[in-house]
Formats: structure tokens, C-alpha cells, sequence
């Protein structure tokens, strides 16, 4: 209990804590790490607990597609900036609010609900460039080293509210995670300066990357509106960025120094949305529904786009002889495109055809080796049909050759299971629970893998390297 105790007592000094005042902030040059009290590593490695704890909480969205489109646009941002680490990564918080927040070491998390609630990808870049913005202006860091009480790092807070947010273990306690990262970056984000800083610098990303640089007032408007009639539900959003008319005319104004785009291709946006509509729903029936009534009157963004999530939401029903006629139709408009691959091969295994569902798998791949999503299906369905080994071949491969996911570790630990490897499946289910922040389950997992008598010499120089990186990592965790 005294780790929780010390972590209710950080809690408590952060939200106590005044903000930070604007006139006493002096901007550094960015990637300044001198004039902090923080390095890039011990940001990354902030960032990287963060996250950890994130999904112990049951607060991140992971849908590799998903994920894979808002890396892809924020990095198309992050390519025009002028920061000089540009390793970022971006990730999808499974919470209906519209809400994003940074995280030191480059991370950023954007709640699906915001990119529900875009009405463009310009709007949602425009968010997304703001997040690049603190980052690059390395705001956590300032934050922590003008500070009062800078013996107490800020992120430990972070980290600390997001831990106890998922003591709790009821599914509804899930988005405690992107409220208490809010919570936490309110130290930073109510400095006016700062958010003027990233408002500015995001504006000129957005220019820079061709999308349209009023995006970011547009934006601000819609979430006044919103405000106005939701009262004090407003999104929470407002509440970690405050807008003001001020603000909202300053974006305009500053967006006026750069030419207006040319409108960009957005159908990957709203393919997007079609999915995450069907993703996040709560009654499958009425999210089919409201797909049947939006193409019969025509209310969409784009009718392509619309009748992709129809097709997921029939299937969501298992209405798969339905749906196989419009998934057919989308794959034949566009033979290469993965979110139809993956369609066309649910929707023959809903038919028990899972021969032709693998065989969708093994063309994609050919085409997108190490796709994640279409990876994460492939080795799903193979372990339906008791094919381990070639499920371990090919995660093995991947987990080699991109960072570590915890669904293909969960997957491994299963592959091995059906082999009965005990050794090897308790060193994945260890790395599972490390990489969704259950740490100390881990260690557990990697206690009954040492005593396992099948255990080889290199099997276990691998677990008792592992058990010391983490109990090392739980004794710095205890020290903040």
C-alpha cells in the first residue's frame, strides 16, 4: 500500500497545483533539451509507461487499421515540422468524448469520438497538429522544470492517476485513462502561451502538409457550437484547450498569411469513420439501421465510404449472404485496398468457408507483408483451425520486425499453448501483460516459466534478463 499512498499524494499536488503562469514562460528553441529538466529519453520512457498503464486501464482502441490511418496522417504532419526527433507515434483512445493529449516522448492519443465528430480530415489534422505542436515545443518538459515542487515529476502524476483510474475493473471505468491524462495536461495547457505557441506552429504544419490552414478555426467554431448546446457537458476537449473568440479570430488570422488548399483526397478519412461507427457501437441493430436509413436518403459524406460500414454492420449482425454482394462490389471497385480484404475474408468465414478466408489472408499478405491488421485476422483464424506453427512462424516474423503489440504476444502465448510449450507460452503471456502495463503479472508469468524443467539455457538467460529489467522498472516507479 505505500506506492499507492505516494501515488494519491502526487495526484493530490497536481491537481492542487496553480498553473503555470504565462508571463514567466520563456519559449526555447525546439528540441532545446538543455533548458529542461527532462531528457528525450526520459521522456520517451515516460511516455512509454504512460501508454502501458493506458491499456491496463482498458482505454486504448486497438484496431490496427485504424491506428495505421492516424499514424499515417500524423506523420504526413510530423514530415513538415521542424523537430528533431521525429519518432512519434499516435494511437487511438477508445473513448466517445472529443478529446486529444500529448505525451512526452513524441506520443499522442486522439479519443475515437473526435474523429466522429470531425467533419473533415483538415479538422481532424488540425488537432493532431496541435499535439505535434506541444511536443515539438517539448511543453511536458518546461512544465516539469519550472514547476514548484520540481523534485515531483508531473508525468509521474500522469502516470500515477491513470493507474489508480484503473483500479476499478468495470468496463465503464475505461475512459478514466483519457481523463486523468487531461487532468494532467491542464498543467500545461491553460498557460496561454503554450497553447498559442502549438496553435501557430500547428496552423503552419497544416499549410505545409496541403491541408486547409482555416481548419483549425473551423474546428474551434464547431466545438463552441457544441458547447453552446450541450451546456455543461461541453466536450472535454474545451476543457484541457480552452477556445475563446480571441483564439478562434487568431487562428483565422494566422491562417490567412498561408494559400488555402486544394481539397484533398478525404475517402480514407471517412472510411474511417464508417468503421469506427460500427467499432464503437453499443447496438449493433441500430448502427445497422442508421446505415440503412443514411444511404436510403442520401445522408453521407461519401456513398462508397457509407455502404463499407453498412457491409460491416450486417456482418456485425451476421447477415453475411447480405453483405457478401456489397463487399464484393467494393472489392472488385478496388482490388488492393486492405479494409476489403479484410471484409471479404470475415465475411467467408461467416460463411464457414474458411479455406477462401485464408487464401484472402495469403494474397494480401503477398502484397502488404506485415500488415498488421491483416496479420492480426490471418493468425486469429489459423489458431481457430489448429495451425500453431504456422501462426508462430508468422508472428515471430512480425514481432522482429515492428514494435511490439500485445494482441500478437496474447496470440503467441495461445499458438504455444496448442502446442504445449509451456515455457514459450509463458514467456509471451509475460510480455503480453508487460506491454498492456500488467506488470507484476508478468513476473509471475516468467516465475513459473524459470521453474518449468522443459526450460532450455537460452530460455532461461531470456526470463531472468526479463525479470530484472522489470523489477528494476517497478523499483523506479516506487522511487517517484
Amino acid at each position: 500500500m505505500p506506492y499507492i499512498k505516494k501515488t494519491l499524494f502526487i495526484l493530490y499536488i497536481l491537481l492542487i497545483s496553480p498553473s503555470l503562469p504565462a508571463q514567466n514562460l520563456e519559449l526555447p528553441s525546439i528540441g532545446d533539451s538543455v533548458a529542461t529538466g527532462m531528457s528525450p529519453e526520459q521522456e520517451r520512457r515516460t511516455g512509454e509507461s504512460v501508454i502501458r498503464n493506458i491499456r491496463r486501464a482498458g482505454g486504448i482502441l486497438d484496431d490496427p487499421l485504424t491506428t495505421e490511418y492516424i499514424n499515417q496522417l500524423g506523420y504526413q504532419l510530423v514530415s513538415h515540422s521542424r523537430a528533431e526527433h521525429k519518432d512519434f507515434a499516435f494511437f487511438i483512445i477508445n473513448d466517445a468524448q472529443i478529446n486529444a493529449f500529448a505525451l512526452p516522448g513524441g506520443f499522442i492519443g486522439i479519443n475515437y469520438g473526435l474523429i466522429l465528430s470531425s467533419q473533415s480530415e483538415s479538422e481532424l489534422a488540425s488537432v493532431v497538429a496541435h499535439e505535434i505542436a506541444h511536443i515539438t515545443q517539448r511543453h511536458h518538459a518546461r512544465a516539469y522544470n519550472l514547476a514548484e515542487e520540481s523534485n515531483i515529476p508531473v508525468m509521474a502524476a500522469l502516470i500515477a492517476a491513470i493507474v489508480l483510474g484503473s483500479e476499478n475493473n468495470e468496463v465503464g471505468e475505461a475512459a478514466m485513462a483519457s481523463l486523468a491524462a487531461g487532468t494532467a495536461q491542464k498543467q500545461i495547457d491553460f498557460t496561454r502561451e503554450n497553447e498559442k505557441e502549438a496553435d501557430h506552429i500547428g496552423i503552419a504544419l497544416l499549410a505545409e502538409s496541403g491541408y486547409d490552414p482555416y481548419s483549425m478555426a473551423d474546428f474551434f467554431d464547431t466545438l463552441q457550437n457544441r458547447s453552446r448546446l450541450y451546456g455543461p457537458q461541453a466536450p472535454e476537449f474545451l476543457r484541457t484547450h480552452p477556445v475563446s473568440k480571441n483564439r478562434t479570430a487568431d487562428a483565422k488570422n494566422r491562417a490567412a498569411s498561408y494559400p488555402r488548399a486544394s481539397l484533398k483526397n478525404e475517402f480514407d478519412f471517412h472510411l474511417i469513420r464508417s468503421r469506427l461507427k460500427v467499432l464503437t457501437s453499443q447496438n449493433p441493430k441500430q448502427i445497422l439501421l442508421q446505415f440503412e436509413e443514411n444511404l436510403k436518403s442520401g445522408r453521407y459524406a461519401d456513398k462508397t465510404a457509407e455502404q463499407y460500414g453498412y457491409a460491416l454492420a450486417l456482418l456485425e449482425n451476421n447477415m453475411h449472404q447480405k453483405a457478401a454482394n456489397i463487399i464484393q462490389r467494393l472489392v472488385k471497385s478496388d482490388p488492393q485496398r486492405i479494409a476489403y480484404q479484410l471484409a471479404h475474408a470475415r465475411e467467408r468465414q461467416l460463411a464457414g468457408d474458411t479455406k477462401s478466408a485464408l487464401r484472402i489472408y495469403e494474397n494480401a499478405l503477398s502484397i502488404y507483408p506485415n500488415n498488421e491488421a491483416l496479420t492480426l485476422q490471418y493468425v486469429e483464424t489459423l489458431l481457430a483451425n489448429r495451425r500453431p506453427k504456422a501462426a508462430i512462424e508468422i508472428l515471430n516474423k512480425i514481432l522482429r520486425n515492428t514494435p511490439a503489440t500485445p494482441a500478437f504476444y496474447k496470440l503467441l502465448a495461445q499458438a504455444e499453448g496448442q502446442l504445449n510449450h509451456s515455457t514459450n507460452r509463458h514467456i509471451a503471456q509475460a510480455e503480453y501483460y508487460y506491454h498492456i502495463g500488467q506488470i507484476h503479472q508478468a513476473l509471475t508469468q516468467l516465475k513459473i516459466a524459470l521453474k518449468d524443467k522443459n526450460a532450455n539455457f537460452y530460455q532461461r538467460s531470456r526470463i531472468e534478463a526479463r525479470q530484472k529489467q522489470f523489477q528494476q522498472e517497478i523499483l523506479e516507479s516506487s522511487d517517484q
